[in-house]
Formats: structure tokens, sequence, C-alpha cells
């Protein structure tokens, strides 16, 4: 049945039919003309968080769709009183009459994009701004807050007495960092840079110019600072084949705390760990011991190399999640599960920020929430590395982080009446001062962190989702008139772009691209979006974002295989490291590196590709940190297969290996992990760093290792 054949059978249904008093247009004017009211009203924190979605907002974004539903709505409520007069009224029917407004207001969350037929002009929208900062008026409201959560959602409480040898908190805490990307919006974004000084080396993999990222390798031109598992610090002067050590400073008690990453900055070095604090406690003559996560930022004065000094530090309860530094500001994220009992006072549900607890008005409390679990934020200036500047603490899960020179960006997976969306929350930062500012949602799930881009005050963002537009509206109506609508295909994958402005309300969208297909890797510079889809072959799009309400696909290029990582390299060029796949049945053969020509967006070109094969899995792509890519040094390399890689790239030549160094060659097999390996370059000297050693290499003479350097252990 095609869409005008659907909607006349809805109106076939509702002819001659009067429908109840609270759906007549002088009820619906009233309602809204109420909503309207309320909306400019003053309300308790905790009354406008019950409040549902207003049936204003769908009347308004939604237009024909929305009347469409309304005649659903009537026609199961004749057929409902038909079922009645004739005395075989069915309890589990929808509600209807009365009520009917009321289960509009609160399951209509259908796309406006829905309906093929409507005439409004109004722009198309998944995404709905929410009472995402309410603040909390007291520790109580809090707690009563966690409690609905526990009861809607069937969270079982437990109290948090668990205890886990060593190793299994290391798993449970530890950060990994290749499930966290974020997505640039300048081309040299994510290049390695120099710093100050006349080396040329490189730097952290970044994703937005202007903001740092922590790793747990670095270098300043001079020295190499490596932080390593048993907690220790070691800094080595980098000299090729002369390298030495300088210093090995125990950073962390190695038996209750573990190292996650640092920045440098001059002749501060900041050091984020997580560790362990137990207590013991009593209930009436009953002992037991429990154990907080917290996360600490040690700072180091290093002025003298070989004599690292404890300078300050801060400490935030929850598990370490992610940080950033923008000027002299550290922000860092972590994840606190409150322990919620059945009484307020038997509860911990306030996390200690710096030893003191966070203040109840610093809560952001969601209109919508399936999720106990907090994200703090806090901000330390490491002028002063002893005080936190600012802490706000948001009441929901994070899947993703996406920061911007303004702006962070918190997504969160949730699932509603069987489908998914991503809660978007915005925070504005300036100086270490933390805002809330707003939040919404879009329809489907996020590959990474990539998938979110701030460009001139918009956000874009790119989702796979199940279901188009058809089958979500013909689902809806099933769901209100209780007859079969269903259509095949309801969960095939689908794509969407979206773009929001600086209050998180969606200005123009993109949506039902690739059917089957999933996101697998973005990338956005200024006005243009590329981003690239998978199931067999490896479509990339690049799309038009110059105009927020109207984007527009430009071109779709289809190769085999999958590109999982995106990085410009240099102008009108865009680099991909991924995989390729057999284009019948998408079984991945090999190591895949594709250079892309972007001069032209509605025409983008594959220029050259290098396939490694019998390589179906390389963990370091996942981990954009790991990943070294400087245009400027005509520079690609990454940990893979126990060896490291680099290669260069020529429009004359295309992709060419210039070194494959393998670790068995030096013994190192056991010592070189993945996560734990980095490749730096410091002038022309080319250097693989691990926990433990140091090898060096000539890039001038074609990449001849120099010397293999122990780092000793204490």
């Amino acid at each position: 049945m095609n869409e005008k054949d659907l909607l006349n059978k809805i109106k076939d249904s509702a002819e001659n039919v009067t429908p109840p008093d609270s759906l007549s247009p002088d009820a619906i004017e009233k309602m809204l003309s109420q909503n309207a009211s309320a909306q400019n009203r003053p309300e308790h924190s905790a009354e406008r968080r019950r409040k549902k979605r207003s049936l204003s907002y769908y009347i308004t974004h939604y237009g024909s769709l929305a009347a469409v539903c309304v005649l659903a709505v009537t026609a199961a409520w004749q057929a409902n009183e038909i079922s009645r007069l004739s005395g075989e009224e069915d309890s589990s029917k929808i509600r209807i009459a009365e009520d009917a407004s009321a289960d509009m207001e609160e399951n209509l969350t259908v796309s406006a994009a829905a309906s093929e037929e409507s005439e409004t002009t109004s722009p198309r929208s998944s995404a709905v701004l929410t009472d995402a900062f309410t603040y909390a008026d007291s520790y109580e409201e809090i707690y009563r807050t966690l409690q609905e959560i526990s009861a809607n959602y069937g969270y079982v409480i437990l109290e948090d007495t668990m205890e886990y040898s060593a190793v299994e908190t290391r798993e449970l805490y530890s950060q990994d960092t290749g499930a966290l990307a974020r997505s640039a919006s300048d081309a040299d974004a994510e290049s390695a840079s120099s710093g100050s000084g006349a080396a040329d080396f490189s730097d952290t993999n970044i994703q937005e110019k202007g903001v740092d990222e922590a790793d747990i390798i670095k270098t300043d031109g001079t020295y190499i600072y490596i932080l390593r598992g048993n907690g220790t610090l070691a800094i080595v002067r980098a000299d090729g084949a002369s390298s030495e050590t300088v210093s090995i400073t125990e950073v962390i008690d190695k038996n209750s705390a573990y190292i996650q990453e640092m920045y440098l900055d001059g002749d501060l070095l900041h050091i984020i760990a997580v560790q362990e604090q137990t207590s013991l406690n009593q209930e009436s003559d009953v002992y037991y011991t429990s154990t907080n996560i917290e996360t600490v930022l040690h700072t180091y004065d290093i002025a003298d190399r070989s004599a690292p000094v404890l300078a300050g530090t801060v400490t935030q309860e929850g598990s370490y999640t992610d940080s950033r530094k923008v000027g002299s500001f550290i922000y860092l994220f972590t994840s606190y599960y409150p322990d919620i009992q059945s009484t307020y006072n038997e509860s911990t549900i306030i996390p200690r920020i710096n030893g003191t607890a966070a203040e109840a008005s610093d809560f952001y409390l969601p209109g919508s929430m399936q999720d106990t679990a907090y994200l703090v934020i806090s901000s330390v200036d490491s002028s002063a590395p002893n005080d936190i500047v600012d802490s706000k603490i948001l009441v929901s899960g994070a899947s993703h982080f996406y920061v911007s020179t303004e702006n962070i960006y918190i997504a969160n997976e949730t699932y509603t009446s069987g489908t998914t969306r991503t809660e978007l929350t915005k925070f504005h930062y300036a100086d270490g001062q933390i805002t809330g500012v707003a939040a919404a949602f879009v329809k489907g799930y996020l590959n990474d962190s990539f998938s979110l881009n701030e460009y001139n005050g918009y956000l874009r963002v790119v989702t796979t989702y199940y279901g188009n537009s058809t089958t979500a509206l013909r689902n809806k109506l099933g769901e209100l008139t209780d007859l079969d609508f269903s259509v095949s295909g309801d969960w095939e994958e689908h794509n969407g772009l979206f773009i929001f402005d600086e209050n998180m309300q969606q200005t123009g969208s993109i949506e039902d691209l690739a059917e089957g297909e999933t996101i697998r890797s973005a990338r956005f510079f200024g006005d243009t979006g590329y981003f690239v889809t998978f199931r067999q072959t490896d479509p990339l799009f690049s799309a038009d974002l110059s105009d927020p309400a109207n984007p527009q696909i430009l071109g779709e290029l289809k190769i085999s295989g999958f590109s999982s990582y995106l990085h410009f390299y240099g102008e009108d060029l865009l680099l991909g490291i991924g995989y390729e796949a057999d284009e019948n049945t998408g079984i991945t053969s090999g190591l895949k590196l594709s250079m892309f020509d972007i001069s032209d967006p509605t025409n983008v070109t594959e220029t050259d590709r290098l396939v490694l094969p019998g390589i179906t899995w390389c963990p370091a792509i996942e981990n954009y940190k790991s990943i070294l890519v400087q245009p400027e040094k005509n520079l690609i390399g990454f940990f893979c297969d126990n060896r490291y890689l680099t290669f260069s790239w020529t429009e004359e030549n295309g992709f060419s290996q210039e070194m494959v160094y393998d670790f068995y060659s030096d013994m190192l097999t056991g010592a070189a992990d993945y996560t734990t390996v980095r490749g730096l370059y410091i002038d022309d000297t080319f250097y693989v760093a691990g926990e433990t050693f140091l090898v060096s290499f000539d890039m001038e003479k074609e990449f001849e290792k120099l010397e293999a350097v122990r780092i000793a252990e204490e």
C-alpha cells in the first residue's frame, strides 16, 4: 500500500465520525494556548522535568503528520466505540477519547520526514529541545530523581561493597582511548605540529585545532616523556643513537592506582591516574569495607628533568573517561555511579571533588533520563594545580565526547520503544567556567565521536538508524490504531546527517541514506562533510553544509572495502585508513590505505590505494592518538601486526612503504603492545617508543635503524 492509499484509508475510517471533545479544533487551540502560557511561567525544577513534550511542539513541527495521526486516533476511537457497544470491548486497547491527546503528547516522536505528502514549510526535524539544564534544588531532589530512574528502568539497587583484584579493577576502569574520538573542523587541526623552539617535532594526533589531548607519550623536541603501566614516568633525552634515560620517577602507587594519560606544558607535566580508596564501614556490629574509585590529576614541575617535583594534586570521584586542555585549563571528565539505597540517608549519591561534596546546584537533571550514572566535569588551572576552578555534573551516561574550542558536546545513546536515539548535551566553557546550554536528541546512534563537529556555531551529526521515514510512520500508526500497518524492511539500517544551531534546535537534515549500510568514519572540513558507510562496498559521501537549513549530498564514490579513519592530507586530499573487503560478501581481506582527491566535492575520486593482504584487524588504527599523520613531513605511521609501519605518498608514485620495523628483531615482542607504542619524530630522526624501549631511525637514510635503547624498569 503506497502512502496515498494509506492516507485515504485513514480518512475513510474517520469519515462521519464525531471525535471526542478533547480532539476538537477548539480544544486543541486551547491546549496550545495553555502550553504557550506554561512555557513562559517559572516552574519548580522537579515539576518541569516531569512534564512531557508539549503537543504544541508536534503540531508546530510535524504539520500534516500530526493531522494524519489525529485522524488515526479518531478512527481508533470510532472502532473502540463500536466494539464497546457490541459488548466486545478489549481492555488492552490503546487509550482513546479523552486520553487521546495525552497519548499523542507522550508517544508521537516520529520524524516529520515521515510524510512525503506534507505541505508544511517547517524544517523537518527528528530532534527535540529538552529541559536539559534544570538545576537541582537539593540533595534530596537528586535522590528522588535517581529513585524514579531506578523504578522506571528496573535497575537493581545494590550496595557498593564489591572488592576487585588489581587486574580486574584495571580492566574495569582503565581508559580505552580508541573508543573515543573527535571530529576536525580544520584541515590542519589534527596534523602533528611543531612546538616552540627550533626543533621540528610531532605532537599528539588531536581532532580540534587549539584543543589539546592527553596521551601516554609526549615530546618537546628535546626529551621524550613516557608514562608506564608500573606507575613510573620515564624521561629520555632524545639524541638518535645517543639517546639516554635522564630520570625515572614513581608518580603513583602501582598497587592501588593506574596510569592513564598526561599533558605536557612547558616545564609542567600533568599526569592523570585512577586510584582506589578503601574505607572501613560499620553497621550495628557488622564491619565491612568499600572501595571508591577516583581520578587524580598530579602536576609535576619538570624544570629539572632529572628530578621532577610534585607541584599539586586534585581528585575527582569516578573513573576517568576523558579530558581536554585549552590554554592553561584542563577539563576532566569522570563517570560516577551513585549508591542508591532505600532511603536518602543510607545512600551515597554525591561525588566528592577535591575532597568536598559537590554542590546540589551543580547538578543538571535532564528532562529524560535512563541512566543513574553521572558525568562529572571539572576544570583545573595549571597555575593553581591544587584547586578546582569549576565543576558541573550531568545525571546521564556518556557514549561519546566532542570538544570544540568553545563547547563540550556529550552524546548518550538511549533506547525508547524499541528504537535507538542519541541524546546530545551541550556545555559552554571559557577560562575554566562551565555552563550548561541546551540539549536535544537525534534518531539513531553514532559510530564514534568523529560523527560530531561544530562549525560557525552549528553542530553537525551523522548517525545510523533502523527503518526509514515510511516505516516509522507506519509503525507509529500501528501503535495508535492497533491496526497492522507494518511493512518489510523495518530493521534495515539507514543513515542521516543532522544540523543544530547554537541552541540545539535542528535546522536541517539529510535522511534515509545508504539503506542497509552503517557509518564507518566521518570527517568535516569547513562547509563540507565526508562520511563513509559500508556493507559490501565503501560509499564515500560528500555533503555541502554551507546552508544549515538545507544540507545537500554533493557526491557518492563507491569502492571496495571501507575506511575506518579519515585524515585530511594537505590541500584537496583526504587519507583513508581501513580494510579491503570482498564486494559481494563484505569479508575483509587486507589493510587498505586510500588517497582521495576532494578538490571537487561533487566528484571525489580515489587517486591511489595500497592494500596489505592478510591483515584483517589492526586495532591501533581504531585509536586515533596512536596514528601519526604529518602531511608536511609526508609521513604516515602506526602499529600493526606486531610491527611499526611508515608510509609516504606522492602524486607521481602513490603510496610507498618507507619502513617495516619488526619488534622481534630487537626481541621486543613481549614489550611492544598496540596500546602502549607510539611513533614520533624530532627533526629528521624517527622514534618508536614503548614503555621499556626507544628505537631510533634516520629518515634521511631511508629509515636506517640507529639504536634500540632499553629503558630501566625502575
